[in-house]
């Protein structure tokens, strides 16, 4: 049988603005998801464009976060 032993997602994410933008990152702190901010850019339209990285359905995480 096969276990997943570590786990993440890789997201680049729009916001249209940067209040959406924090928005979504105290929705993940309030839910407990482990996360961290790889790089976040303002568009010229100012949009919010965010890489991340975040736990996948509550897997441990291993070392993607060093």
């Amino acid at each position: 049988m096969k276990r997943i032993l570590s786990a993440c997602l890789e997201q680049t994410i729009k916001f249209e603005s940067e209040e959406e933008h924090q928005a979504f990152i105290a929705n993940l702190n309030r839910k407990g998801v482990k996360h961290k901010v790889v790089g976040a850019k303002s568009q010229p339209d100012n949009s919010v464009m965010v890489k991340l990285i975040r736990d996948y359905n509550r897997h441990p995480i291993g070392d993607y976060f060093d």
